[in-house]
């Protein structure tokens, strides 16, 4: 509100007046300032004299409209505490606690003066950090890691929304030992027994698909794919590879053999269980490794079994790790068996002879010579102690025997490879082997003949598990990002059956605080710092605590009111609160669940949690006493501080007989008024602004003293205005020693801080009141006690039969306030709609507050920006001509500042291309525009909307000047 002003005249004017009427009566005279004469001193004396009368003249006006106001009383407001919050921490690895009372002093450095904090709730300060964050989407089975202590600063991220990865695996790992070594290929086949009655079909369709399950192999550089494989008879068949590629020990699994898969279906496969895997392998047509007769290596293409001159304990060791190592596989080995005949005479002298084999018993003359052949060995393998028979050893003893009809005929040769076989150690190496040893001769000790020597090559060795199925040694499932393991002989156990997978349990979207210290105790406060650019809160949120009997439900004082804004959720900690180990985590945990239809339009963003915190506000805390004459006629008190923020005055009271006869300190009550019969009615007015406190003229009630003097007690706290408001980390120190508290620090910056009223703004104020009488009816009755309940806001207005979004709704009123800092992060709008919330609900009609039809909201800020090519009236001109384009689009896009006049933009209206290329044109050296195209961006949206577009942008909006390019031209 503006002062009447009776003359408007100013100091130039009237110099201006006097050089035109000095162009009629002494037009040889001119005014000049950069030359003055003695009629321009004159001139300019006058002037002020003149102007310094019509300033008097007119405050003269001002000093009736003061009298007015102070005949109602009208008040200066005082000034307003800054609030914020203040976060506390003990020493790196102390466990220990601290409680913070309310009211405890904290101090900050302001410019140049020490700024005084109170914090407003107590905290019980305890070693509480925040270790990892996870959020569990259980209908998409997704699990996301949003925090981790060792490796983000701070925690950032969207409520409910996905995370950077998705770290949900359903995997499982069968370990086998040497029988899965593979040297060269094996046949595979892998089995699954299933635990109830599950389809065959379903499952067969399911394994074979690889988007719903995929299966592995361990090599020596990871896990790789198993590509390429089929369904029979219930097993999946497939081929793995040995050597570099191929199946390897993994070292992290005890350097086991390892097949797993990974479930990408969870929907279907957590409902199957199975009770047993096997893994069936073979491997055909390998050649031994090694051939090793009486302590000599052979040839393995064709060799003399035992020598040129077999006798008894001769000994002949065939090897093959991938073969005779397998401990229970059926091993087939087959070779071609011929025979040398070597007289006595010429194997003596050690002549070299041509042999020539026989191929017909009836060839041999056998009247004269012997034959010494062998009769029988016995085939055996080392058990790590020594020799030990194999079990088949009695069925192929005459394998090498001469005596039959079977001459240049492939022998075959089939047992089950022993369980305690060992490597053996032969000649120079270690390996897995068995041997034939010569046990029996004919015709051993006959000195005229030959040696039927047997010859063998062309061997083929095989294994095979598909008759006997290997079962795993180990078996790994991860699910959730857990683990379990399980024995061998867990899985042979009866009744035992494991689930293929195990997806989230949960109903709605939950996230998961886990703390490594437990969160016992209270009142225990954790501070959420919210990115205000999102409207609407979330409902129906479900907070749960891991106790010793599982989750257990808690119910927080929610200071978010739904993680709408910047506050401070807080609890009391159950001492049954336990550790348990989720995510691979063996932490404290809490729990937040996502409300029921929850809007996917609500977005909030966190971007902080402190722990150990609580508010502050801006403000000290004061007590006095005083002592007043019973008698005297003014009873006033003047307070050592002005700008109040709280107030009590306490009166000592004398005894009352008829309830109790001792003293008592008596509150009294601020009127706005006192009566002149208000002696007993225990009440006082004040003046914030001034700190002065005025009582009653009698005062009955009150007990005088020894010295015949009313005691009066006061307690207030005082404020520091827009001092108080201080940047983050700027409240550093306690005022004493709490406990082993040695950090305490604001993590943002405290706001609201207003310095007292002026007088032009109590007029503006109290003129308002006047018209509305503290009464909403009309629109502008809304808009100015907006100002009213708080003086920090830029732009209020108010939309009668909107709701929040803009949209029609009858009988809805919305005010849209644009906050002091109405930044992107302005996390005191809060603050600012909570109070004018208040202060304009008892004062409005109550069936719009009691429908949920009164919406306070902010507006958003559409960022505009701005290409424009022009031409240019001087070609010297480029630079300076584009700087104060760039100058006049920033102030004319300004919501506070900008439009033509400098009044800024009303809200919901934005600037259009016209509007633009107008003001441009007013710039100086601007000749022409020749092109302009505007964009417009949603703040914290990054949408881009065209020009014909508008409609879809919020209704309550407000521009925003964004990134601009010039262009210049001349010609």
């Amino acid at each position: 509100m503006d002062i009447p002003q009776m003359e408007k005249m100013s100091k130039e004017d009237i110099i201006g007046y006097m050089r035109s009427c000095a162009k009629q009566y002494v037009p040889e005279w001119r005014y000049d300032e950069e030359k003055p004469d003695a009629g321009t001193a004159l001139v300019s004396i006058f002037a002020d004299m003149m102007y310094d009368n019509i300033k008097k003249f007119n405050m003269s006006v001002a000093g009736d409209l003061f009298s007015f106001f102070d005949g109602v009383n009208a008040k200066l407001y005082p000034a307003s505490p800054a609030e914020g919050f203040v976060v506390f921490a003990l020493p790196e690895g102390l466990v220990s606690e601290a409680e913070v009372p309310k009211g405890t002093t904290l101090f900050g450095q302001g410019e140049d003066e020490q700024l005084v904090f109170e914090t407003q709730e107590e905290v019980l300060v305890r070693t509480m950090d925040i270790e990892r964050i996870f959020l569990a989407k259980p209908k998409e089975d997704e699990i996301y890691e949003l925090f981790c202590r060792q490796r983000d600063s701070e925690a950032s991220f969207f409520l409910f929304k996905d995370g950077v990865q998705n770290l949900q695996r359903h995997l499982l790992f069968f370990c086998f030992g040497q029988e899965l070594e593979i040297t060269s290929y094996a046949d595979v086949r892998l089995s699954f027994v299933p635990e109830g009655g599950r389809k065959e079909e379903d499952l067969k369709e399911a394994l074979l698909d690889s988007s719903r399950i995929r299966f592995r192999y361990g090599t020596e550089e990871g896990f790789w794919d198993i590509t390429e494989y089929t369904y029979e008879n219930g097993s999946l068949c497939f081929q793995l590879q040995g050597r570099e590629a191929g199946l390897s020990p993994v070292e992290e699994y005890g350097s086991m053999y390892v097949l797993s898969a990974e479930i990408l279906d969870a929907d279907f496969f957590s409902g199957i269980y199975f009770r047993e895997v096997s893994v069936g392998t073979q491997c055909l047509g390998q050649r031994p490794e090694f051939i090793n007769v009486n302590g000599t290596d052979q040839e393995v293409e064709e060799f003399l079994a035992f020598g040129e001159r077999p006798s008894v304990y001769d000994e002949c060791y065939i090897g093959n790790g991938e073969i005779f190592g397998k401990a229970g596989a059926r091993v087939r080995m087959e070779f071609d068996l011929d025979f040398v005949r070597i007289p006595i005479e010429e194997a003596a002298s050690g002549m070299k002879i041509s042999w020539k084999r026989i191929m017909r018993k009836k060839e041999f003359v056998p009247e004269e010579e012997y034959d010494i052949t062998i009769r029988e060995v016995i085939w055996e393998y080392y058990n790590g102690y020594g020799w030990k028979r194999l079990p088949v050893s009695g069925e192929y003893r005459d394998v090498f025997a001469v005596d039959k009809e079977l001459r240049g005929v492939r022998r075959k040769m089939e047992f089950t490879c022993p369980a305690d076989i060992q490597r053996a150690l032969v000649s120079s190496a270690e390996n897995y082997c068995i041997r034939a040893r010569i046990i029996r001769m004919n015709n051993a000790f006959k000195t005229r003949g030959a040696y039927i020597a047997p010859v063998a090559g062309n061997f083929s060795l095989s294994y095979s598990y598909f008759e006997h199925p290997i079962k795993p040694l180990m078996m790994f499932r991860e699910n959730n990002m857990e683990s379990a393991v399980h024995g061998e002989k867990e899985m042979q156990r009866a009744g035992f059956a494991f689930p293929a997978c195990e997806a989230r349990t949960e109903e709605r979207k939950t996230l998961y605080f886990g703390f490594a210290q437990p969160p016992v105790g209270g009142p225990l406060k954790l501070l959420f710092v919210m990115h205000d650019t999102v409207r609407g809160n979330l409902t129906g949120l479900r907070w749960e605590y891991l106790s010793e009997e599982g989750w257990r439900e808690m119910h927080p004082a929610d200071g978010t009111e739904g993680f709408a804004h910047t506050g401070l959720i807080s609890w009391y900690g159950r001492n049954d609160s336990r550790k348990g180990e989720l995510f691979g985590e063996d932490l404290y945990w809490l729990r937040l669940s996502e409300g029921d239809g929850q809007s996917q339009e609500v977005k909030p963003k966190i971007e902080g949690i402190y722990p150990n915190a609580t508010s502050i506000l801006g403000v000290e805390t004061v007590e006095e006493a005083f002592s007043l004459a019973p008698r005297a006629e003014e009873k006033e008190i003047r307070l050592a501080y002005g700008d109040l923020s709280s107030l009590e005055v306490r009166v000592l009271e004398r005894p009352d007989y008829r309830h109790s006869l001792e003293e008592k300190w008596e509150l009294w009550t601020e009127v706005e008024e006192l009566a002149s019969d208000n002696g007993d009615r225990k009440e006082y007015t004040a003046s914030w602004r001034e700190g002065r406190i005025t009582l009653p003229k009698y005062i009955g009630s009150a007990k005088p003293n020894e010295l015949n003097e009313i005691e009066i007690h006061v307690r207030y706290t005082h404020c520091q205005g827009a001092k108080g408001n201080v940047l983050s980390g700027g409240i550093d120190r306690l005022d004493r020693t709490i406990g082993f508290i040695n950090t305490v620090f604001n993590p943002m910056a405290t706001v609201c801080g207003l310095d007292g009223e002026d007088v032009m703004a109590s007029v503006a104020r109290n003129a308002n009141l006047l018209r509305h009488g503290r009464r909403c009816v009309s629109a502008e009755d809304y808009e100015d006690m907006a100002r009213e309940a708080a003086r920090d806001i830029r732009k209020v207005k108010c939309f009668a039969g909107y709701d929040e979004n803009g949209k029609r709704q009858d009988g809805a009123v919305t005010l849209v306030v644009l906050p002091a800092d109405y930044g992107e992060s302005a996390y005191s709008f809060e603050r600012t709609r909570r109070r004018i919330y208040h202060y304009l609900s008892t004062h409005m009609d109550q069936n719009i507050v009691n429908l949920g039809r009164f919406h306070i909201v902010k507006p958003e800020l559409i960022r505009m920006d701005v290409k424009v090519v022009l031409e240019l009236m001087e070609e010297g001109e480029i630079f300076a001509a584009t700087k104060r384009v760039r100058q006049e689009l920033e102030r004319f896009l300004n919501a506070l500042h900008g439009n033509f006049y400098g009044d800024g933009w009303e809200i919901g209206v934005l600037p259009n291309k016209n509007q633009i290329i107008h003001a441009l044109k007013q710039v100086e050296g601007v000749k022409y525009i020749s092109q302009l195209s505007l964009r417009k961006y949603r703040s914290g949206r990054f949408t881009e909307y065209e020009v014909n577009e508008e409609r879809l942008l919020p209704f309550y909006r407000l521009p925003k000047s964004g990134f601009h390019e010039v262009v210049a031209d001349f010609r």
